[in-house]
């Protein structure tokens, strides 16, 4: 997506860049090399810089604002051609990494049973012949009640669902 490699006054050290579509990988170092990346979703902001000097030599910085939890932590890229570009490019590839671990975040799967893929109390299939009911216990049906209840409260049934099982259930006392 993109490549930039820093054209430092000392001519050691340079910045290497590379851009795609998931990491910014970055080193720097001469006679010791340290190496990052870091996923684009984790780019909050790009900011480009310019001093006089690098501006007379065509080259400029590029701070990224990385989210790594709870802190914010800044990485410094500098002496770069064509900052410019990558300041674009950065910005915009992690705005769409953004978008989709967003909409990942936001969708839920769905059994084939229409029911959500994370339901905690999955639906028994029915046996081929069912024995003849025994008549329950209050207790029994109170307590179906109580779970009934938390289930509508957490959300797995309506309360279209869970008024109709009621109705069921009181009607066996």
């Amino acid at each position: 997506m993109w490549v930039a490699v820093g054209k430092p006054l000392t001519g050691m050290g340079a910045h290497k860049v590379r851009l795609n579509e998931e990491f910014l990988f970055f080193e720097k170092g001469t006679l010791r090399t340290d190496s990052q990346q870091v996923p684009l979703a984790q780019i909050w902001d790009v900011d480009a810089m310019q001093s006089m000097v690098q501006k007379s030599r065509g080259v400029g910085s590029i701070r990224v604002h990385v989210g790594r939890g709870n802190r914010m932590e800044f990485v410094l890229l500098e002496d770069l051609p064509d900052f410019r570009e990558g300041v674009d490019k950065i910005n915009e590839l992690s705005r769409r990494a953004r978008q989709a671990e967003q909409q990942r975040r936001n969708t839920q799967h769905i059994t084939y049973q229409g029911q959500p893929a994370h339901q905690p109390y999955p639906s028994a299939p029915a046996p081929a012949v069912e024995p003849a009911p025994q008549k329950p216990s209050s207790e029994e049906i109170f307590g179906q009640l109580e779970r009934l209840g938390d289930l509508r409260d957490k959300g797995y049934i309506t309360d279209d669902d869970f008024n109709a099982k009621k109705a069921e259930l009181l009607s066996r006392l």
